[in-house]
């Protein structure tokens, strides 16, 4: 299963979509783009910023999402179809690295983000749309 950002940075922080994304964090088959680290890195960032979070633990939040995940795929291998992909649908780059990695495995994707899960049916992909407690 690909899980992007919008997914696993709640299992760092508590927030109304944590109980929801925290049903994926146990799974031995969470894949994702090498963008995740970055993305999650400045998510937690924002959060501590708005003090959700203690800044002590973003970079050990990273660490730990680094080990939870089962592949980490590296961006450069997605970057062809991921521009191929942000082109055809008009989405950011960024995040086709997911429904790229999506596609190749032919995996389901978590996300949080609408958007994303709105684009991502529309290719097809078996989309999990958390929401909110």
């Amino acid at each position: 299963m690909i899980v992007d950002t919008n997914v696993a940075v709640h299992w760092f922080v508590a927030t109304e979509f944590s109980p929801a994304a925290g049903r994926f964090r146990d799974r031995i088959d969470l894949a994702a783009p090498s963008f995740i680290l970055v993305e999650a890195a400045n998510t937690l960032y924002k959060y501590s910023r708005k003090g959700t979070i203690d800044p002590r633990h973003c970079a050990r939040s990273v660490l730990l999402l680094e080990h939870q995940l089962r592949d980490i795929v590296p961006n450069e291998q997605l970057l062809p179809e991921a521009i191929r992909l942000a082109l055809a649908n008009q989405h950011p780059v960024y995040d086709c690295l997911y429904l790229a990695l999506a596609l190749e495995r032919r995996e389901p994707i978590a996300t949080a983000d609408r958007r994303l899960a709105v684009v991502a049916d529309a290719m097809g992909i078996e989309t999990i749309l958390i929401e909110p407690a």
